[in-house]
């Protein structure tokens, strides 16, 4: 495809001799039947435009000269391409050319627009290992294109209205193109296929707070080294239709452009929003990564940077589904590992920390949990991060995880949760935890500790519980809180012994 080269083919004219192998396309060609035509037979074209035939290699016979479709043939490389990719996705009058396993090469500087589009809904093929690959490409390079050839430009625009990726066989692959929407941008209608964009942009290139990125069937998207641009401060990432969006975002240095939205992700209109983002900076946002939604959101931000004082989930709590997770992450100062939920939060401590405690590349630290009054220490309460540790030797062991807080606490309010190997010859885990044996059972006070924490709020205690693993290999062990509106400091370090 490229626009450019196609807006050069020479306009069919009438009444004129033509010899094989010259160029012509309609006198006015329109979206989706943007082809180039050969002439295979010579001859004088009639008075008058003739009715194309779009379809691959069929012919148009105009006087006595004859024209064979060949828009976007290999044959004829950059010589004759298709005016724009819906002329060869069926999107138009023709037949769709396009199946699984075949390469659209996009030329960088190709532009094409249309009121609203659909891409990819009447391509072929058989779903079994394959997919369609959209690639954006300098046409001054080797035909085929090669890796080196690979350029970021190709645009994609709708005018007036949304932008819609719902490729009818299977996966499709972007990679460098510019994507804009006079609305929205959204992924999947009619079908339920993987999306992967990688070097692109997603564009809202409008200034309506309600335009969003989402989906109208449920969708599982890939965002590689791309940015999301943005044209007004309400706008954002997020279903607004019952459907779930997954989104996985990797490797992006610059992933806002144009305007910074106040809220990056919500879930709305009881949509279901899955957000895993690794290697992302985000520092450029500035106000809340999360809103609460009627919808719900899961949001991961794995080895991320974010702005220090950003707000990580914010609004008025929607549902127990909501989970934003921050790990490994790094504010420009420290890492970050923090978990929000309709319960409370759980956030890095660098001063109430444990003498000897754990360690990350910046010093100390201990994990500050804080519940709201919505918990509920059996059914919803606030779980702190899973903890893992390497068992090596059998028989009749105990787990310690030490904490601090600024009253006694019973072990119905707070509680360790133990998963281990304790079955022979099996890695099938068995739970067990400090909890009372039902919810019958008369709580007992958490047992007291001697360590020593720094600015301490007052009583150190002890979470403890024995167990007998079968296998050698990993302990796992996650602290849950369930006293509604209190804080607790824990040492996210398993013991054994």
């Amino acid at each position: 495809m490229s626009s450019v080269v196609y807006a050069a083919i020479p306009a069919f004219a009438v009444s004129t001799a033509y010899t094989v192998g010259q160029f012509v396309k309609p006198i006015t060609p329109v979206a989706t039947n943007r082809h180039a035509f050969r002439c295979t037979t010579a001859g004088t074209t009639a008075a008058s435009e003739p009715s194309w035939a779009y379809t691959n290699n069929a012919t148009t016979a105009s006087g006595t000269a004859v024209f064979t479709t060949v828009s976007g043939q290999p044959t004829y490389a950059w010589t004759a391409p298709a005016g724009d990719i819906g002329s060869v996705t069926g999107d138009g009058s023709g037949a769709a050319r396009v199946v699984l396993g075949d390469r659209i090469f996009v030329s960088s500087d190709h532009s094409e627009s249309a009121t609203s589009k659909s891409y990819f809904t009447q391509v072929g093929g058989t779903w079994s290992g394959n997919y369609l690959a959209v690639l954006s490409v300098n046409r001054a390079g080797s035909v085929p294109p090669v890796p080196a050839d690979i350029l970021f430009g190709a645009a994609l625009i709708t005018t007036s209205a949304t932008l819609l990726f719902d490729c009818a066989a299977g996966p499709v692959f972007m990679q460098g193109l510019s994507l804009q929407a006079a609305t929205s941008i959204y992924f999947n209608s009619s079908f339920l296929r993987h999306i992967y964009f990688k070097d692109c942009v997603l564009w809202l290139n409008n200034a309506t707070g309600s335009s969003r990125i989402y989906n109208n069937n449920p969708a599982r998207v890939v965002w590689d080294n791309t940015a999301a641009r943005f044209g007004h401060v309400g706008q954002g990432i997020g279903g607004i239709v019952s459907y779930s969006l997954e989104i996985t975002w990797l490797n992006t240095g610059a992933p806002l452009l144009g305007t910074v939205p106040t809220a990056l992700f919500a879930a709305t209109a009881s949509s279901n929003l899955l957000m895993t983002c690794r290697g992302v900076d985000f520092s450029a946002l500035t106000t809340a990564l999360v809103t609460y939604g009627s919808g719900g959101t899961k949001l991961l931000l794995d080895s991320c940077k974010i702005a220090p004082a950003v707000g990580r989930y914010v609004g008025a709590p929607a549902g127990a589904s909501d989970l934003v997770e921050l790990v490994n992450c790094f504010d420009g100062t420290n890492i970050v590992n923090e978990r929000y939920a309709i319960g409370g939060s759980i956030v890095t401590e660098r001063t109430i920390v444990m003498s000897g405690g754990a360690q990350d590349d910046v010093g100390v630290f201990s994990h500050k949990m804080v519940s709201t009054a919505l918990l509920d220490k059996w059914s919803l309460p606030l779980e702190g991060f899973w903890m893992d540790i390497e068992n090596q030797s059998l028989g009749t062991k105990t787990a310690t995880v030490e904490i601090v807080s600024s009253a006694s606490l019973n072990n119905d309010e707070i509680s360790l949760l133990l998963e281990y190997q304790g079955t022979v010859g099996s890695s099938v885990a068995t739970i067990t935890t400090t909890l009372p044996a039902t919810v019958l059972t008369t709580p007992s006070a958490v047992a007291s500790s001697s360590a020593t924490w720094a600015s301490s709020p007052g009583v150190a205690q002890r979470l403890q519980v024995t167990f007998t693993p079968r296998v050698a290999g990993r302990v796992r062990g996650q602290v849950r809180l369930g006293k509604a509106s209190t804080t607790v400091y824990l040492n996210p370090v398993i013991t054994i012994t």
